[in-house]
């Protein structure tokens, strides 16, 4: 059932009414039932990128992995900024339904979602226009080159639709609805693993039969996502322009610190593949391997801090601090509990993930490491996420930005460093483990005076 319904008054139309439903209710249930949700659709798109890589590797071509290796580095960027301005349309949609204001909410998706056109195409055109030279400062070489530059110049042209389906997305969650946000993750896995084999093999497109079949898939979840805005909640119109540079405003307090925040990651993570670097091409096939399991085994937690922000943008929305704090301590608790989960699975079945990958000597050592309980410090990293999350919703993105640019140089630069003079590869993955304990034990305390000070700011809303 939508979260916009109509009811009929003494009016010849229907008026949508608001309806908040993180704002009442169990915090736990909403957490469960929004995190599950979004990690059935990270799930599913983690697979149909590990089978898009499948297909090509049937052909043959080594050069097409490399090649995709080299894309995946620039339009990683590109994603990032995607994800950013998704947050910031996910918390301005979710305070203004926890206000219940219906006319806001609708002005502010179509502001927002104006915004990101004005935003996504420029970048598209930027990098589109750079592609070689930006593939020169990676340094690829020819053919992968040639094969990198296909691959993008197609997938590129994407790139609008993936911002705005992730922006709907978003929405989806902003609302409450947790189905309809896991469908349109689904609709674009299911359209690309069909359309993957046919425009590879069957039109024998190869590498740029991969790209067209990623664009289509994100063509369809924008579209699917613009029907569910349009059809199925009535939260699509005609701008206002009278008030757009006042949502423009309030967007962009949560947009730009999410996008800053996002671009801040691939810093912390080249650092310490270059550190594996130095102990040869076992380590970082080691620190290669890992960084595949953590997203499949911990996709919980990615999706955790997708979810939890709505809930605690509603319920800032309507000034019931007291459950913004229950968020925190019941998604805390979420974390610990599928943590020791996903732990307890890796260190069952290390022996045969070293087997399924053919690791050996420091790759193998690494692995086993991670699976006999360095895998834990994703207790650190969930707390970490969901922080964040709770300060991109609780109008404090820039803390997000500070907390996510130290994790990634003060909390792992000394500490990689460290370790690795103590415990070479394995003691790199030991002093991230200190530095994700230690950010995250900060982000805690700051999130809590956060919450405990949005009284003072903020007026309780009479009963």
């Amino acid at each position: 059932m939508s979260l916009l319904q109509c009811q009929r008054v003494n009016r010849p139309f229907h008026v949508p009414i608001m309806q908040a439903k993180f704002t009442s209710g169990s915090i736990l249930r909403h957490v469960c039932t929004m995190t599950f949700a979004s990690t059935a659709g990270l799930l599913s798109l983690f697979t149909v990128d590990f089978l898009d890589m499948y297909w090509l590797s049937l052909l043959g071509q080594m050069q097409y992995a490399a090649a995709i290796g080299y894309a995946s580095s620039i339009l990683f960027f590109t994603l990032s900024l995607s994800i950013g301005l998704s947050i910031g349309c996910a918390a301005t949609v979710s305070h203004s339904v926890g206000e219940g204001d219906v006319d806001r909410t609708r002005k502010i998706v179509v502001h927002a979602m104006l915004t990101i056109v004005g935003i996504t195409v420029p970048v598209m055109l930027v990098v589109f226009f750079n592609i070689d030279t930006l593939l020169q400062w990676l340094g690829a070489g020819e053919p992968a080159r040639g094969y990198a530059a296909a691959y993008m110049s197609i997938v590129l042209l994407s790139y609008p639709l993936l911002a705005l389906a992730m922006a709907c997305a978003g929405i989806m969650r902003a609302l409450g609805n947790a189905k309809h946000a896991m469908l349109l993750t689904l609709v674009g896995a299911i359209v690309n693993a069909v359309l993957d084999p046919l425009f590879i093999f069957g039109f024998g497109w190869d590498i740029e039969g991969a790209a067209a079949a990623t664009a289509l898939a994100r063509a369809a979840m924008l579209a699917y996502g613009i029907w569910l805005l349009k059809a199925n909640n009535n939260l699509l119109g005609l701008p206002d322009f009278s008030v757009y540079w006042r949502d423009l405003r309030e967007y962009c307090q949560t947009a730009i610190p999410a996008v800053l925040t996002n671009l801040s990651t691939p810093v912390g993570v080249a650092y310490v593949t270059a550190s594996m670097a130095s102990y040869g091409t076992g380590a970082v096939a080691g620190w290669a391997i890992i960084s595949k399991l953590q997203p499949l085994a911990f996709a919980g937690l990615f999706a955790l801090s997708g979810s939890i922000g709505p809930i605690a943008g509603q319920n800032l929305g309507a000034r019931n601090f007291s459950r913004i704090l229950d968020t925190l301590k019941q998604s805390v608790n979420f974390t610990l509990v599928y943590c020791a989960l996903a732990c307890l699975v890796l260190l069952l079945f290390n022996r045969f993930i070293v087997s399924a990958f053919h690791a050996s000597g420091d790759a193998a050592q690494l692995i086993r490491y991670f699976c006999y309980g360095l895998s834990t410090m994703f207790v650190f990293n969930g707390i970490t996420f969901l922080t964040n999350a709770l300060f991109n919703n609780l109008r404090a993105a820039h803390w997000a930005t500070v907390f996510n640019v130290l994790k990634a140089t003060v909390f792992t630069i000394p500490f990689v460093w460290f370790g690795a003079k103590i415990a070479g590869p394995v003691g790199i993955l030991a002093g991230l483990y200190a530095g994700s304990a230690l950010i995250a034990v900060l982000g805690i305390w700051a999130v809590l005076y956060k919450i405990r000070e949005l009284p003072n700011k903020l007026k309780v809303k009479p009963s």
